[in-house]
């Protein structure tokens, strides 16, 4: 029996979300198309070229960190939209002006403030989770990261065509158009009413505004008809965030999921962070680079209209087997040769396995993370209050898991200019395999540790009917 829910599920919002991610992932695949080039013109040496892209990466996870305190310092998920969006806008004038004077250290800069709007961006996948119940969350994660198929063919596309907007400042012209871009994400997010989250802490949690379950309650001191101050009774658990984090990395499949979405994304930029790079070595044009990179990206996203659906009915651990199968896939395909068609269908087949494996683990980390929140925060009994530290904890583990992720696969990219240099393209397809097999491994052991779990509770369940 399907629930009579419809009216929990706010569209408008999950379609804003998911537009404001097109943007926001637009700049990431201009940045992977034009970055190491743009930096190659003026880094300090060859094996510098990929240190810009690397650290918007490593600055990312970072970033990711800090997501929940900003959420909290700048009054809830809103206004800290339209302040990354912002920043981002700050991030394509230096970008542009790096470009124009040459100056490596200028790009580097901007990478570091990318990365804040970036973080953001990503956040949106959580961000859905306040929206809609929980028998629609893994679709609707799909459905925001489907965004990022517009991302995939707009960001490509407009570096292609503003690579020479400047004639004395090559790729400046790129950044001319993230700017753009999170202008129109600003937008997006100023639109009064389009996009609203419960009360999560912050201006967003003030006013008496109705948490999840429908409830009012004044943001004001009142007493419990003892002369007790409801405020003081139900002060604020400072350390529920901490605990749910605790909680959940002491869970195998949540750790799995992490470790998973952290080999996906680093296998994945490990192996499409120097591909610009090496296609130009080899002769290739900049408009065959970006379509390459445009095929990479719809790899990445365009599944995203079916994967979600697919965790949603088979369960998370057999749609990351398959993901980690592609890379394995994409590693022989890209070892095999260096003409286009290997390019281009190696680094599909990469975006590919990389959608179903992120997908997958993302779609654990908010199953545990809503988990644990409500865990830690069980003996609250304010709901305003509940709501609010329940909105942290979940932020702050998915947050925590962000940083992992991020924080591989930033430093992958950083190894593979090095790696580039000195072992070159064909032999590092072995990290694709290494990390497909190690995503197999986690896959198999969550499986294991499940089904006992599983077996423990029928075994429980058995001996109290017995009683």
């Amino acid at each position: 029996v399907v629930p009579d829910d419809a009216h929990l599920h706010d569209w408008p919002a999950v379609t804003a979300l998911s537009a404001g991610w097109a943007l926001s992932f637009s700049v990431v695949t201009a940045s992977i198309t034009a970055t190491n080039l743009a930096s190659s013109a003026f880094s300090p040496s060859s094996s510098w070229n990929t240190v810009p892209l690397a650290i918007l990466l490593v600055a990312l996870s970072g970033w990711s960190m800090a997501l929940p305190t900003l959420f909290t310092k700048l009054g809830g998920r809103l206004n800290t939209y339209r302040v990354t969006s912002c920043v981002g806008m700050v991030a394509s004038v230096t970008a542009s002006l790096a470009c124009s004077e040459k100056s490596f250290a200028a790009l580097c800069v901007s990478s570091v403030l990318f990365a804040l709007p970036s973080a953001a961006g990503q956040s949106f996948r959580f961000a859905v989770l306040s929206l809609v119940p929980a028998r629609s969350r893994p679709k609707c994660i799909g459905l925001v990261l489907t965004g990022g198929i517009a991302g995939a063919v707009i960001g490509p596309l407009y570096a292609a065509a503003a690579k020479n907007m400047f004639a004395d400042a090559p790729f400046a012209g790129v950044y001319v158009c993230t700017g753009v871009a999170f202008f129109l994400l600003l937008c997006i997010v100023s639109v009064p009413g389009l996009v609203t989250f419960p009360a999560e802490g912050g201006q967003e949690a003030a006013g008496g505004e109705k948490a999840p379950g429908g409830s009012e309650e004044p943001c004001g001191k009142s007493t419990d008809g003892k002369g007790e101050s409801t405020e003081k009774k139900n002060a604020e658990p400072k350390n529920a965030p901490s605990v749910a984090v605790a909680a959940s990395f002491a869970r195998f499949g949540f750790v799995a999921a992490v470790a998973i979405a952290a080999l996906s994304y680093g296998a994945m930029s490990f192996l499409m962070s120097p591909t610009p790079l090496t296609m130009r070595d080899r002769g290739f044009s900049f408009h065959e680079v970006s379509h390459v990179i445009l095929s990479h990206m719809l790899g990445m996203y365009a599944p995203s209209f079916v994967s979600g659906g697919a965790v949603a009915r088979f369960g998370w651990r057999p749609v990351a087997a398959v993901g980690a199968g592609l890379f394995v896939v994409a590693s022989v395909v890209m070892h095999d040769g260096v003409s286009m068609k290997n390019f281009v269908g190696g680094q599909l087949v990469l975006g590919i396995g990389w959608n179903l494996c992120f997908v997958a683990a993302t779609s654990e980390v908010a199953k545990v993370s809503m988990e644990e929140a409500e865990n830690a925060c069980m003996g609250i009994q304010s709901r305003s209050v509940k709501a609010a530290q329940k909105a942290k904890s979940a932020q702050r583990v998915q947050s925590a898991a962000d940083v992992v992720t991020f924080a591989f696969a930033g430093a992958a990219s950083v190894a593979s200019g090095p790696a580039l240099a000195k072992i070159h393209w064909r032999e590092m397809q072995i990290v694709g395999w290494v990390c497909a097999g190690l995503m197999l491994v986690f896959v198999k052991v969550a499986g294991i540790k499940d089904a006992r779990k599983e077996e423990d509770v029928r075994s429980t369940e058995k001996g109290e009917d017995k009683v």
